[in-house]
């Protein structure tokens, strides 16, 4: 199954801060039953809406880099004094994938990088998404479910991207930067 998810744009954010927290475990994919239904309606149009929160450490030190996150075609909120994005969820969820429209802009020294359309593949354990708007690359590893959502850790290629577009070396492959929580409606 494949989900678009514009959520994880932020945690290759976060990635880019330099944030040091401990590779995610081995990614298992996650099965379609383990993901909640949503009944409510906060969005006009789509089959519902997947959460990423940021991780506070990944947070943290986007922030100490300078980096901002702004949504593309997406809801943002505080919850918790965590940041959380809300993409919607689009096409048909139950044929093994998830997708969303819009994503995350990623800003800081005058560089700009867009991460959006994400795409949740369940049954490869990764979110891939469109990069500037143009080829599309694995950028996660979908990790352990925890009551945040099932950890998002940055792949070896979308760390590589993440130091060469914002000149750093603190991105890592395994680094979490956030958790998804999808949420299909009945």
């Amino acid at each position: 199954m494949r989900l678009r998810m514009l959520g994880v744009s932020i945690a290759a954010a976060a990635a880019l801060a330099g944030v040091t927290a401990a590779p995610a475990q081995a990614a298992q994919p996650v099965h379609a039953s383990s993901y909640t239904v949503w009944h409510h309606h906060g969005y006009h149009f789509g089959k519902g809406r997947t959460d990423l929160t940021l991780d506070p450490a990944a947070a943290s030190a986007l922030t100490s880099l300078g980096v901002k996150v702004s949504p593309v075609l997406a809801k943002v909120r505080q919850a918790g004094g965590k940041t959380v994005f809300g993409f919607t969820i689009v096409g048909n969820p139950h044929d093994g994938t998830i997708e969303h429209i819009g994503g995350l802009l990623l800003r800081a020294g005058g560089k700009c990088l867009y991460l959006t359309s994400y795409t949740i593949d369940l049954g490869r354990g990764v979110l891939s998404g469109r990069i500037d708007f143009g080829a599309r690359a694995d950028l996660f590893t979908l990790g352990a479910a925890t009551p945040a959502g099932v950890t998002l850790a940055l792949t070896a290629p979308a760390a590589a991207l993440l130091n060469k577009t914002f000149g750093v070396t603190a991105f890592t492959p395994g680094l979490v930067i956030g958790y998804g929580n999808p949420m299909i409606r009945k």
